[in-house]
């Protein structure tokens, strides 16, 4: 697998201004900011998981998996994969990845170092049975018929909240993983309309999650 250095803006004029140490950091940073945009990672989860993979190795958090490759003083390699798939493998110099662990993240401004361009493609409203391996982001309109107890899912981040849902329309049934605030987005009864859904795969199971964009409303029956 070939690596991406992330090196395309070195020679342009001027130097990066601070606190980067080159453009190439700069340009990692900015890789690093728009994968977690493109697949729904949580960004500032994003750079912590790769300074535990820095210091133990590997970092776990939900779907996302991060592997140290490789590491020497100047920098190091590392594999990011969501639900077993390969989303990318970097080279980070050790001057960014020190940046990064003495920043409060909190405090950047990550919508600067997303290009953003309007989305011209719209969510597709599909069938419980239409789902696959290959469905992006799509639309339900389903019932809620089962909900499982809220039980504490412990994590590297501290303890979650979660309470799986069973969702199903005139197709067929699919899993609603909710977590924390989510969980009181529907209860059993419910008709929902969710808008800009994707699927993730757990255990060899697609599930539907609520990434950012997504939407769920309730829909209200008339009364007779």
């Amino acid at each position: 697998m070939r690596i991406q250095t992330l090196d395309i803006l070195r020679g342009g004029r001027g130097r990066p201004g601070r606190p980067w140490h080159s453009v190439s950091d700069m340009v990692s940073f900015a890789y690093l900011v728009r994968i977690s945009k493109k697949y729904e990672i949580e960004v500032t989860k994003l750079f912590e998981c790769i300074q535990i993979a820095r210091t133990k190795g590997e970092a776990v958090f939900d779907d996302l998996s991060i592997k140290r490759r490789q590491m020497t003083l100047e920098d190091g390699i590392f594999l990011i994969t969501q639900n077993g798939n390969v989303v990318a493998q970097v080279k980070l110099t050790t001057k960014l990845l020190n940046y990064l662990a003495r920043t409060d993240l909190r405090d950047i401004r990550f919508d600067d170092y997303v290009v953003t361009k309007q989305n011209t493609s719209e969510s597709e409203n599909v069938e419980i049975k239409d789902l696959n391996s290959v469905t992006k982001h799509f639309n339900l309109n389903v019932k809620v018929t089962e909900k499982s107890t809220p039980r504490i899912v412990p994590s590297m981040y501290g303890k979650r909240l979660l309470s799986t849902a069973t969702i199903s329309d005139r197709s067929g049934t699919i899993k609603l993983p909710l977590w924390n605030d989510q969980i009181d987005m529907a209860s059993v009864g419910d008709s929902l309309h969710i808008t800009n859904a994707r699927l993730k795969r757990f255990r060899g199971e697609l599930q539907v999650r609520i990434g950012k964009s997504t939407k769920v409303c309730r829909i209200e029956k008339k009364e007779n």
